[in-house]
């Protein structure tokens, strides 16, 4: 089926981990992904997803910036 649709092989895992993503990068709380993903604590899920926090912080410090500025 792969080759007939030229779509790219992803694993359960994978599709796990963009789960995570996309559910850190729509603003939610990593409290509520750590627990959605099953993890023992909050630190596992912000070492694994760290990249992404990052990218949510600054997208935060720029939307109050912007916001000062109006």
């Amino acid at each position: 089926m792969l080759k007939k649709t030229d779509l790219h092989h992803i694993t359960p895992h994978g599709l796990r981990h963009t789960h995570a993503i996309m559910l850190l990068e729509s603003g939610a709380d990593i409290k509520f992904a750590s627990e959605r993903l099953g993890h023992t604590d909050v630190k596992m899920t912000a070492d694994v997803y760290i990249h992404i926090m990052q990218n949510h912080n600054q997208k935060s410090i720029n939307q109050f910036d912007e916001y000062l500025n109006s």
